[in-house]
């Protein structure tokens, strides 16, 4: 069983009836996706998981055009993909409240919480240092999160984790998106230099480093957009800004995300058909999106960068990606 919302678009925080939260509205979702479908599964009774919303089949091209001034090699050649299956995505980045639900009933302990420690911003000296005793729980000063922040201090296979939980209570496919899956859904057809366009002074609302946002010191970030501000100096809610083109929250700022594709330079060779382009063993994997430290040309839409998978700091999250085949992957 699941749950089935309806398609709301435009605002900050979409709302839901009761009659849908309480189950009233619970149905099965049709064999053939309806791009736009919002549906939430059913984890155990009263709790249910992401919110998703699923995203048609299609073709763009992945990497940046030929109109981005500030392109980097890595994020060359652009070429087509095609993805021939829809898929859904969930349309924030994971909480702490659900990350806190998957470690409460599996047990599970993330790297930071084996090692002891995960990186935190210094106010005083504006650089990331080690935080002693800091874990998924923390956020971006080592302070206790809110439940509805996005979960950072997280590795890449804790994030995996998280999928593997969540399938096996759902029995659906759940996992982390691929990388040309992610470029596509920021992109939503646009075929700009940023997900809103051209210019960079047509930036909308987005949780990114703004001039306008000092910080509790009184200061700004050395890379802060001048004349922006977005009324939060660093984490922010999910879904405190509009909602993008697919109906997604925050892929453009708060945290950059976790995709499973392995790092490489460039991407000649990479696949066409919009599948992760992994390795056995690596162990530096792709991040995309820009952070709420971020400078603005991190916000391109081709904008991505390697990480270590054993990282963990405050700029770095992650959202799922749910298959439609009935069964859920091992």
């Amino acid at each position: 069983m699941l749950l089935l919302l309806p398609v709301l678009h435009g605002c900050g925080k979409d709302t839901v009836p009761d009659a849908v939260k309480s189950g009233a509205a619970d149905g099965m979702l049709p064999d053939a996706w309806q791009t736009g479908q919002i549906f939430a599964d059913r984890i155990e009774k009263g709790r249910y998981g992401p919110e998703m919303r699923v995203i048609g089949a299609g073709e763009f091209t992945l990497g940046a055009l030929k109109n981005d001034k500030d392109a980097q090699a890595s994020e060359k050649p652009p070429h087509k993909v095609a993805i021939s299956e829809p898929f859904a995505i969930s349309r924030a980045e994971i909480t702490v409240a659900e990350f806190g639900l998957f470690s409460r009933q599996s047990g599970y302990r993330s790297l930071a919480e084996v090692t002891g420690a995960s990186r935190v911003y210094d106010l005083a000296s504006g650089r990331m240092v080690e935080g002693k005793g800091v874990d998924w729980r923390h956020d971006h000063l080592g302070k206790p999160s809110k439940a509805d922040n996005p979960v950072v201090h997280v590795a890449f296979d804790d994030a995996k984790a998280y999928t593997r939980w969540l399938s096996k209570k759902t029995g659906k496919p759940y996992r982390l998106p691929t990388e040309a899956e992610w470029e596509f859904v920021l992109r939503a057809g646009t075929e700009t230099v940023y997900p809103w366009g051209d210019k960079a002074g047509q930036l909308e609302k987005g949780n990114l480093s703004a001039a306008g946002d000092v910080f509790p010191n009184g200061r700004t970030a050395r890379n802060a957009i001048e004349g922006y501000s977005d009324g939060y100096w660093a984490l922010a809610p999910v879904r405190r800004y509009s909602s993008e083109g697919f109906g997604t929250f925050d892929m453009l700022g708060n945290v950059s995300e976790w995709v499973e594709d392995c790092w490489h330079e460039n991407y000649r060779r990479a696949p066409a058909t919009g599948e992760a382009w992994v390795n056995p063993g690596c162990r530096q994997r792709v991040v995309r999106g820009s952070s709420w430290l971020a400078a603005l040309g991190q916000s391109r839409s081709s904008y991505r960068a390697p990480a270590d998978a054993d990282d963990t700091n405050p700029l770095l999250g992650f959202r799922v990606v749910r298959d439609r085949q009935a069964q859920a992957m091992p």
